[in-house]
């Protein structure tokens, strides 16, 4: 690991994670104008409830793994390495399997009254088969994780994306003449593939490094000494990302039911969910590219620091960590607020989508510091605090969405997210603050970003206006390519990012922790 800051493998996964967001971004805007909204809410309805059966079945084991490979790496306990990644890959497999098995078992049950709309069982079935696959892939990248080592994630996230996106349009548009529930069913299978690449390409990348990972191969382990720790610190990870799965699963089932309590057809609340989770969030998560590279980074990281007892390092780390996520973040939620009907009638042909973008927009602040700050909680080793503010957050948003989507429509639905996040994001800071002793100095944190925003906002204001008689597609691409200059602009005369802030986008063969 020598020679390789945590910035670096930041940088790596942010291109990995880039390159999938523009394949992900394209597979939508196909499936959209091709397969249409009402395909993409079907396949969006069961993947939340995907999405939690993984939180159960890893258990939330990768994680641990990474934090304990990170730490017995710095101590350098190279058979606990060893014998702890064995542990978790055994668990995995045996865990995935099972889970699959029992849902196929239970599938006609399930999707008969789980689901606002029967026909996800197709779709349902076919995500099924994926568990295992994404289980034991699971293992690999949390080793990997744990030695810093963000090329091989970054590889497998791309070949799994590539492979994804090219076979679920395949088959989506090939099963379409059968219904739209067999395209969504195809868009599943996409999923499959796309998971069988990645574990594939994990796999290769871990037998070709053997020689590395054996390293003091007298050193020995012992299951007393991995599952006992794993077990810690797996256990309520686990919990929370089965809260917030659950939270997700719920939402799924409620906003549907809520639409038609605010008084459209099933048929209707289906598209206009898949707008919500199809287009809205997609956008919403754009900025993730940085944000979710920065969660995985800090888990070795700050516990890295923190077990050799570097605090200011440790501290750094978080401040660096926080700014980053704000400043590159804050320029999306303004574009998001004040374009969001252009820019989904231009990407989806389906303007409407900017309605829950436009109120999205507002919290999508507290979304992105809810990611890097979990990721610095999981680090420390709080995965107890995760599960009780990811609860209190959880519990706001439901209520938001029961109570203000039969009221707001989709919008309320927006709504609620935002008031959700805004809670866990906000506690999970109070967390950090508390723990780590970290300042949040306010010319940094708000009065620089807020500035600024302020700065882009009327920037992208009047550029909109001077514009007019420019076609959308230039007239929208100047107005944010100004703006946005502007906001930077604005940053280098404060001083807030300058020469001497370039540790934060490290070169190769460059290794600076500042």
């Amino acid at each position: 690991m020598a020679g390789v800051s945590i910035w670096q493998g930041t940088v790596i996964l942010m291109v990995a994670s880039l390159l999938n967001r523009i394949l992900s971004f394209g597979y939508r805007m196909l499936v959209v104008r091709y397969i249409g909204a009402e395909g993409m809410g079907l396949y969006e309805m069961v993947f939340p409830f995907y999405s939690l059966v993984l939180m159960v079945t890893t258990a939330g084991i990768p994680v641990a793994l990474a934090k304990l490979t990170a730490e017995r790496i710095a101590l350098a306990r190279w058979g606990q390495v060893r014998s702890v990644f064995r542990l978790s890959l055994i668990f995995l497999t045996l865990s995935g399997l099972l889970a699959a098995l029992v849902l196929w078992r239970l599938a006609p049950f399930l999707t008969g009254r789980m689901f606002a709309d029967t026909r996800v069982y197709q779709a349902f079935v076919v995500m099924i088969l994926a568990l295992p696959v994404v289980c034991i892939c699971s293992a690999f990248r949390g080793y990997f994780q744990g030695w810093q080592l963000m090329r091989p994630v970054a590889l497998a996230q791309v070949v799994e994306q590539v492979v994804r996106v090219s076979a679920g349009f395949f088959l989506g548009i090939y099963l379409l003449p059968y219904g739209v529930a067999m395209a969504a069913a195809g868009l599943a299978a996409g999923m499959v593939l796309g998971e069988l690449a990645g574990l594939g390409i994990s796999v290769f990348i871990f037998n070709l490094a053997r020689p590395y990972y054996d390293i003091a191969a007298d050193q020995t382990g012992s299951l007393k000494a991995d599952i006992l720790p794993l077990a810690r610190l797996a256990i309520p990870v686990m919990l929370a990302r089965m809260a917030g799965g659950i939270m997700l699963t719920i939402e799924a089932l409620l906003i549907p039911r809520q639409l038609q309590a605010w008084g459209v057809t099933m048929r209707e609340a289906t598209t206009i969910y898949g707008q919500y989770a199809g287009i809205a969030f997609t956008l919403i998560y754009l900025p993730m590219v940085i944000t979710v590279a920065l969660a995985m980074t800090m888990v070795p990281a700050i516990s890295e620091a923190r077990a050799v007892g570097d605090c200011d390092l440790l501290n750094k780390r978080c401040r660096q960590s926080l700014k980053m996520t704000i400043y590159s973040s804050l320029p999306f939620a303004i574009t998001f607020y004040l374009f969001a009907a252009p820019i989904c009638g231009l990407i989806f042909a389906t303007p409407e989508a900017g309605i829950p973008l436009k109120i999205l927009a507002w919290g999508s602040i507290f979304i992105y510091l809810e990611q890097t700050t979990v990721g610095i909680l999981n680090g420390l080793g709080s995965m107890s605090t995760i599960l009780w503010t990811t609860v209190a957050g959880g519990i706001v948003d439901l209520l938001g969405i029961y109570y203000l989507t039969p009221v707001l429509g989709i919008a309320g639905a927006a709504l609620g997210v935002n008031l959700g996040t805004a809670v866990t994001a906000t506690l999970n800071l109070l967390a950090l603050v508390r723990q780590t002793g970290f300042h949040l100095d306010f010319r940094t944190f708000v009065y620089w970003p807020a500035v600024a925003g302020a700065g882009m906002f009327l920037g992208a204001s009047l550029l909109w206006r001077l514009l007019v008689a420019t076609p959308e597609p230039w007239r929208l691409f100047q107005t944010l390519a100004g703006s946005s200059l502007f906001y930077l602009l604005i940053l280098l005369v404060a001083g807030e990012i300058s020469p001497g802030h370039f540790y934060l986008f490290p070169w190769p063969g460059q290794r600076n922790d500042k």
